[in-house]
């Protein structure tokens, strides 16, 4: 460096060069930077914030459609041909056998959120019922328990709400 750059530093950015005075501290001349007229050859630079792109929604396919495309890929002469028809459609064949599995086995062992809770709800109402019935056969025995021993439950509890 040449004894001018003891009082200056030249800072290079894109085509414009920037000139540090010595006698300044940096932090105050980093301050008085006008970076909008700067312009700093950036082309590519996009300050922009951007959305994540979001996923396609999942596709759902009808009965009717599965049984048509492997209906077509049965009717398909050779491999080429099923490539063909797949990629058209937009299909892997891991897929569409899993299809044929689901055809061949019927609908699968699982049962949907609300089937589920009924069942549970039904099991539920069977025990209580069962319960119930069993507290009732409780109550009857103590009747028949107090009419045997002579003692009247109701004159009894007829005494406690007049007093």
């Amino acid at each position: 460096m040449s004894t001018k750059s003891t009082d200056q530093s030249k800072l290079k950015t894109g085509t414009k060069t920037l000139r540090l005075d010595g006698t300044k501290s940096i932090e105050e001349q980093i301050k008085n930077i006008n970076f909008d007229t700067l312009n700093l050859d950036t082309p590519n630079l996009d300050t922009q914030v951007k959305m994540k792109q979001q996923r396609a929604p999942k596709r759902k396919f009808s009965n009717a459609y599965k049984l048509q495309i492997i209906n077509a890929l049965a009717a398909c002469k050779n491999s080429n041909e099923r490539v063909a028809l797949l990629r058209k459609e937009g299909l892997y064949y891991a897929r569409v056998s899993a299809w044929k599995k689901q055809l061949q086995h019927g609908p699968s062992n699982k049962t949907p959120k609300s089937i589920l809770l009924t069942q549970q709800l039904t099991r539920e109402v069977t025990s209580l019922k069962k319960r119930l019935l069993q507290a009732e056969a409780i109550i009857d025995l103590q009747k028949k328990v107090s009419e045997l021993l002579s003692i009247n439950i109701l004159d009894h509890d007829m005494s406690e709400i007049s007093s």
